[in-house]
């Protein structure tokens, strides 16, 4: 593949993307399709929440252009592809009737695990896990439940920050930006197309999805790019067993993984349901004291471009020593991110004092 190529995979999705946003608008308010203010939302206006169809189509337009233009894609990803394909629906529509009437957490979570068995069947598995310092170990009849487990919380991870404007297309870009260079470091042409088509779509969602957002994504499109990064992640280690390609995807994903962990850890140490939506995600805890919800994303968003320098760094830089100045980084992080929930609760309990 050449550069042009690369253009067409970039703009072929953005432009589908581009057309299809101001319909969906339309469609929105003249139906009374909208995602209203309220509960732990911080939009303050009506606005519609279907943006996830433009994402699918957008990704899905760029991957068949991408197949017309390079057939030999189609013997790489090979028995994984209508796998794929069917796993993308699954979520796409899930999200998509959540988005529209509503769905319980229970039914999306078995769903999930359903598209989970699928990518399995096709030969799409994580079998082997990379522990720092003692290496790659054989998953054998763990690679099933390990499997599911990284599908559930990476395609989760993404709905979990779309909670400001731009901050999950935002963080999408760029961790698909980091995905995408390293896989034309390993010459893996699916990661390359499939991060590429990504990139494209983000971008011009982002356009009209920045404050004030004209579009928000919904769940059809943050569980789709969810899906979506999940996928990328797995061929990583199917194509290459080094300590890189298993770790890149982690780091690429930094934001999402960190927010998707902590709150996790966070609700069940405190005896709420996982899975129950609230006010306290990491973003909110930045705005409570004091930033402002752009302030919030760019903060965001330079958290994600340091985890993608370090997901570079691995091709470059001796791993262990990545390793350790990113555990040393994580350990700073997570103090920050501590102080901040202490100072939280102690400011909530001043106040019902009050």
């Amino acid at each position: 593949m050449n550069w042009a190529d690369y253009f067409i995979i970039f703009a072929g999705g953005g432009v589908v993307t581009g057309i299809l946003i101001p319909v969906i608008c339309r469609f929105g308010f003249r139906q009374g399709i909208l995602d209203l203010p309220g509960a732990h939302k911080r939009h303050r206006f009506p606005t519609p929440n279907l943006g996830g169809i433009a994402i699918f189509l957008g990704f899905w337009a760029a991957i068949f252009f991408a197949y017309q233009r390079y057939p030999a894609l189609s013997g790489e990803l090979g028995q994984f592809l209508y796998y794929v394909i069917a796993g993308g629906i699954i979520m796409f529509l899930i999200g998509l009737i959540d988005d529209l009437s509503g769905l319980s957490a229970p039914v999306k979570l078995m769903s999930q695990i359903i598209t989970g068995l699928i990518l399995y069947a096709g030969g799409l598995q994580i079998t082997i896990l990379f522990i720092p310092m003692v290496g790659p170990i054989n998953l054998g009849y763990l690679s099933l439940p390990i499997t599911l487990i990284w599908l559930v919380g990476v395609t989760n991870s993404i709905n979990l920050i779309d909670g400001l404007d731009g901050l999950a297309a935002g963080v999408s870009a760029i961790a698909a930006l980091a995905l995408l260079f390293v896989g034309l470091a390993f010459n893996l042409l699916t990661v390359i197309v499939f991060s590429g088509a990504i990139i494209g779509v983000c971008l011009v969602f982002l356009y009209f999805n920045h404050y004030p957002a004209k579009i928000f994504m919904g769940d059809s499109g943050s569980l789709f790019l969810g899906y979506l990064f999940a996928v990328i992640s797995m061929i990583f280690p199917i194509k290459s067993y080094t300590t890189a390609a298993v770790f890149i995807p982690l780091l690429a994903l930094g934001v999402p993984i960190l927010e998707t962990v902590v709150a996790f850890v966070r609700r069940t140490a405190t005896g709420q349901k996982f899975y129950k939506a609230d006010n306290r995600h990491l973003f909110h805890y930045l705005a409570y004291f004091g930033l402002s919800k752009s302030q919030v994303v760019w903060s965001f968003y330079l958290l994600s471009a340091v985890f993608a320098v370090f997901s570079g760094a691995m091709l470059i830089v001796n791993k262990r020593v990545v390793i350790t100045i990113l555990a040393v980084f994580m350990v700073v992080i997570l103090g920050i991110l501590y102080r901040f929930m202490l100072a939280y609760r102690r400011r909530n309990r001043e106040d019902e004092k009050i």
